[in-house]
């Protein structure tokens, strides 16, 4: 009991054989640990993630498939679906310099509920290599 303790209130001193052996155990479960088990992921729409002047944003949804948010700012102005795909397309393929083919677009509104920006899955052959 008084061991279990003494874990617990991290009672050992600097130096000492169990104190660098839990500090180990602690730096292994942080640098092993897969991303998926702490569920920590970037919201998908969240409308501030353009306020610190980044354009195009890569997260992952909540199946861990990639998805690219992509400011309005880089997309022109237009109600037509066909001409945001192809304007979305030409900026992805700018940026991640290769070829992609989109499955998916959803609008990012914001809180007036203008759209501030797209989020964009990618075709699955293409979305292997983020």
């Amino acid at each position: 009991m008084a061991g279990i303790s003494k874990i617990i209130f991290w009672s050992y001193a600097r130096g000492t054989l169990q104190y660098d052996i839990f500090c180990a155990l602690i730096l292994i479960f942080i640098l092993v640990t897969p991303r998926q088990f702490f569920q920590d992921w970037t919201v998908i729409s969240n409308p501030h993630q353009f306020a610190f002047g980044e354009q195009i944003v890569n997260t992952f949804d909540q199946h861990g498939n990639p998805v690219f948010n992509i400011s309005a700012q880089l997309v022109p102005a237009s109600q037509d679906a066909s001409a945001v795909k192809n304007a979305v397309l030409t900026q992805l393929q700018k940026t991640l310099n290769k070829p992609v083919s989109i499955a998916a677009i959803k609008p990012i509104l914001g809180e007036n509920g203008e759209t501030i920006g797209y989020s964009i899955w990618l075709r699955r052959e293409n979305s292997s290599t983020f």
